[in-house]
């Protein structure tokens, strides 16, 4: 991890930092190179040509299957049983905790519909109604997460959608038993064994099999963020989902262990994971990073951690109150700041997906526990949208209402308006009325 002491003050936006080392360094990390597109092209067209037969080939290349026929792909009843059985009764506990913390999180989040009569007489609001039907995409290559299922799946449950649909990779035709019970918690019965940009395809054309979705949400790896962005507009999309993040505002009050750690939790994800550090003080940065060195040797992910090392830094400034500066340029997916008055850098704190407020608020309760879903906006894009919520399972549908008189009022403006812009139908469909 590298460790970047940088002098000048910093400023909004890092205004004349352009030629500094740390810039540099932040620029190129917010880069990604991965270009699978051609490929994910290549599978998208096999899939909405060839339907099933095309899942089963894909499935049988890639996550070890001997599929040969498509009702191999779908988990069954028994399936689902067989993994509650062997379940660990923690694990399951803990799953059923989890369901209802973020339950109970996300029914808060629920909007009203509203009315109101204007000064003209107009009757104006709006309703809101549930997406009737998703897709719901949970990972599986370097880990398998039953966190995910929860996470997108609820906010969708409290919002009404009518049809939850999930596709998960497999090893070996098997999927993690916890996966499975998180799916059943939730309710979901339609669970397919397919992985990759083949079930973003599945999910977004219809298979003979798998009915089309109205809209695919949950992280995946580069191949399924390219299927999304492709098919992005005959589906909706929850985001384009890049590698996980983590940036820690910390001073030297705090354990240099736990910092370490914190750190650690993301870079284990994958090789293109990343974590940066802010601090005030020099030598607690090389606390900080010896704690890395230290507790990375204790974990079973070592080669992943060793290579995502590469993407992260220390950053070691002036003054902690520019730190946000930092932080709102980096727009993180995940903010921990863990200091002795965490709640003093939030006015200025614009851009994160969500913020961890004090020593022990570890990005890892957010990740399973806390309440407000995990799946959030990574590869800076926190600087123009939110992690997911209730509102990405809604549609807000606009109403209008004019009588005669209040018609009226409005006519003459709007005929103007029409005709300013070469309109004569729209202006026909007033004037026809007056």
């Amino acid at each position: 991890m590298k460790i970047f002491l940088i002098e000048n003050k910093i400023l909004p936006k890092l205004i004349g930092s352009e030629k500094s080392s740390f810039y540099k360094f932040l620029i190129t990390s917010q880069k990604t190179d991965v270009n699978v597109t051609k490929t994910v092209e290549a599978i998208i067209s096999d899939v909405k040509k060839n339907g099933d037969k095309a899942l089963i080939s894909y499935s049988n290349k890639f996550d070890k299957t001997n599929f040969k026929k498509s009702d191999e792909l779908v988990v069954s009843k028994k399936e689902i049983t067989a993994a509650e059985k062997i379940l660990d009764p923690k694990v399951k506990q803990a799953l059923k905790q989890a369901f209802s913390r973020i339950k109970n999180y996300h029914q808060k989040q629920l909007p009203k519909d509203f009315y109101f009569k204007d000064e003209q007489g107009v009757e104006l609001g709006n309703h809101w109604h549930a997406i009737e039907s998703i897709g719901l995409y949970v990972p599986g290559g370097t880990a398998s997460y039953p966190s995910s299922v929860l996470m997108s799946a609820v906010p969708a449950i409290v919002a009404g959608v009518d049809e939850i649909t999930m596709c998960a990779p497999t090893n070996s035709g098997k999927i993690n038993p916890a996966v499975l019970f998180a799916a059943k918690i939730c309710g979901i019965k339609k669970i397919y064994k397919i992985g990759g940009a083949q079930a973003i395809a599945a999910l977004a054309h219809g298979t003979e099999k798998i009915k089309k979705v109205n809209k695919i949400v949950g992280p995946g790896n580069s191949y399924v963020a390219t299927a999304k962005k492709i098919l992005f507009g005959l589906v909706g999309i929850d985001m384009i989902a890049g590698p996980t993040d983590v940036t820690i505002i910390t001073d030297k009050n705090s354990n240099p262990d736990w910092i370490a750690a914190d750190a650690l939790s993301q870079l284990e994800h994958g090789n293109d994971s990343k974590a940066f550090i802010i601090t005030d003080d020099q030598n607690f940065a090389l606390q900080i990073s010896a704690s890395i060195a230290t507790l990375k040797l204790k974990l079973s992910r070592q080669k992943i951690i060793k290579k995502s090392l590469e993407n992260s830094a220390i950053f070691v400034i002036k003054n902690l109150d520019d730190a946000t500066h930092l932080v709102n340029f980096i727009a993180p997916e995940h903010l921990e700041i863990a200091t002795k008055n965490p709640r003093k850098f939030l006015p200025k704190i614009r851009n994160a997906g969500a913020i961890f407020l004090g020593n022990y608020t570890p990005e890892s309760i957010g990740d399973y526990m806390a309440g407000p879903s995990h799946t959030l906006p990574t590869s800076s894009s926190a600087k123009f949208s939110s992690g997911l919520s209730v509102f990405d399972f809604l549609k807000r549908i606009s109403l209008i209402s004019c009588d005669k008189k209040s018609f009226s009022k409005l006519a003459s403006a709007t005929s103007i308006l029409a005709e300013c812009e070469g309109l004569d139908a729209h202006k026909l469909s007033i004037e026809i009325r007056r």
